[in-house]
């Protein structure tokens, strides 16, 4: 299997639905701005979709430049958290953001699991 255009589709996909999600949050006439966490996805989904060409042609600097997005992308999760409990005040809203949050890093430490892994790294070497 090629990893390198696995990874690459995949960042490309999951940027440019992040990216739609944003246009349709900042054009919504009832909310019309964008929250901290819609601008923190946006623009490591901005990144994402920037490095998946060079991801697609298996450049390891690319793979570690992800790597290093999405890692800063969790800890910006992991701050925003706090951040929502304080400025709401039901808890069952509070517990539905715990989750939302917890599940949200799940998925970003999976993907850069996914990113570490021996098989990956090898489709990302340079070949001489």
């Amino acid at each position: 299997m090629r990893w390198n255009v696995f990874v690459a589709v995949f960042a490309a996909v999951l940027a440019l639905l992040q990216l739609g999600v944003n246009a349709l949050t900042y054009f919504d006439p009832d909310r019309g701005t964008l929250g901290y966490g819609d601008m923190l996805f946006g623009g490591a989904a901005a990144v994402a979709l920037v490095l998946s060409y060079p991801l697609l042609r298996g450049h390891n600097w690319a793979r570690v430049a992800l790597i290093v997005v999405l890692a800063c992308c969790g800890v910006g999760v992991i701050l925003l958290v706090p951040y929502s409990f304080i400025a709401n005040h039901w808890i069952y809203t509070r517990l539905v953001m715990s989750f939302d949050g917890a599940s949200t890093v799940a998925v970003i430490v999976l993907f850069i699991m996914v990113l570490r892994h021996p098989d990956v790294r090898r489709a990302f070497t340079p070949t001489v």
